[in-house]
């Protein structure tokens, strides 16, 4: 993986994406020995989703939304 450093939200989203690609079972590599492959489109949406989470963009759950109640 890449072994960027800093505090920017893009390299906090990177390590976020990689810390979900690690729970999922996602590898980056062609012939992965366990797990699936993280294509294009996976690494792509997930990147969004976490530099959108780290910007404070995210949409609430329901379940963040119920306890702020």
């Amino acid at each position: 993986m890449l072994n960027p450093s800093g505090d920017s939200a893009e390299v906090v989203a990177l390590a976020l994406l990689e810390r979900i690609a690690r729970s999922e079972g996602r590898h980056f590599e062609i012939a992965p020995q366990q797990g699936s492959t993280a294509d294009r489109q996976w690494i792509l949406d997930t990147y969004f989703d976490c530099l959108s989470a780290v910007r404070g963009h995210r949409a609430k759950t329901a379940a963040l939304q119920a306890e702020e109640v």
